[in-house]
């Protein structure tokens, strides 16, 4: 899930070096199939299927870490509900009550009330993410400011990238 806070340009690279499916050691059969079949997919969808990686990286993106605004909402939505599939009942009822709430909060910032603070927990994952991308942007920096090719230039950049996802992977808590 790290691939997606990597620089375009090597988002298909890293992805070659963790392997398709990525090489873990996965003593149950069960889910190595099931891991292997969700590699397959993201592979022909999202790697060399119709979605380009400019379309789903967030890299150089300094706001929201969602690649569709919508879909912090609709998150929102689920979660509210805590089902699925609402009865026709209970979600006309929160449209109604919902109608209001951002009709008041539209006014209230049309008369100049600041917006509402972000948790303090995602301000600082941010702040942890993008400290993350300038160490990576200073680190792959120093493989090209040589004249000379270094031998080892891809190797030291694959490090690199493994570590950035490794560290990416364990601030947005997923290891």
């Amino acid at each position: 899930m790290a691939v997606s806070n990597l620089p375009v340009m090597f988002v298909h690279h890293a992805w070659r070096t963790l392997g398709t499916p990525p090489l873990l050691q996965v003593p149950n059969a069960q889910l190595s199939s099931k891991l292997q079949a969700f590699a397959t997919y993201f592979d022909n969808t999202w790697m060399t299927g119709s979605f380009p990686a400019t379309l789903w990286t967030h890299y150089d993106n300094a706001g929201p870490r969602t690649t569709n605004n919508a879909e912090g909402w609709h998150n929102s939505l689920n979660h509210t509900f805590g089902v699925s599939h609402p009865s026709t009942t209970t979600f006309l009822n929160w449209l109604h009550k919902y109608q209001f709430e951002v009709q008041c909060r539209g006014l209230q910032l049309a008369a100049g009330r600041s917006p509402k603070p972000r948790s303090p927990a995602y301000v600082k994952l941010d702040e942890d993410i993008m400290k993350a991308k300038v160490t990576l942007n200073l680190r792959l920096g120093h493989n090209f400011l040589n004249i000379f090719v270094d031998p080892m230039m891809w190797a030291n950049i694959e490090r690199e990238l493994l570590h950035y996802l490794a560290h990416v992977a364990y601030l947005c808590g997923i290891q």
